[in-house]
């Protein structure tokens, strides 16, 4: 199960990711961070409640942050859980994503 918070900030949006980004949650998920980086200049997922990120989960991150880039915006992450972080790392998107 996945929970998502979207915080609005003007130009700037914030999605609080709570639970598991995994295969049942990904399409859901995507399809939110899809919504929120059309939406704004700068997205920032905050991850500290997410527990844990399957390769459905990363998939949706990529394109959330493809779509940033294509239109000029920033998506970055902060708070990452020591689980995921270690995900993120294993994977090399430890070096595509700009931490906050």
């Amino acid at each position: 199960m996945l929970n998502m918070k979207l915080i609005n900030r003007d130009a700037e949006g914030e999605l609080q990711l709570i639970g598991r980004l995994d295969t049942t949650t990904a399409a859901d998920a995507e399809a939110h961070m899809t919504e929120a980086a059309n939406r704004f200049d700068t997205l920032t997922l905050d991850m500290a409640q997410l527990e844990y990120v399957s390769s459905a989960g990363l998939r949706a991150l990529k394109r959330a942050h493809i779509t940033m880039r294509r239109k000029g915006g920033t998506l970055q992450v902060k708070n990452v859980t020591k689980p995921v972080m270690e995900v993120f790392e294993i994977t090399g998107f430890a070096g595509m994503l700009k931490f906050v």
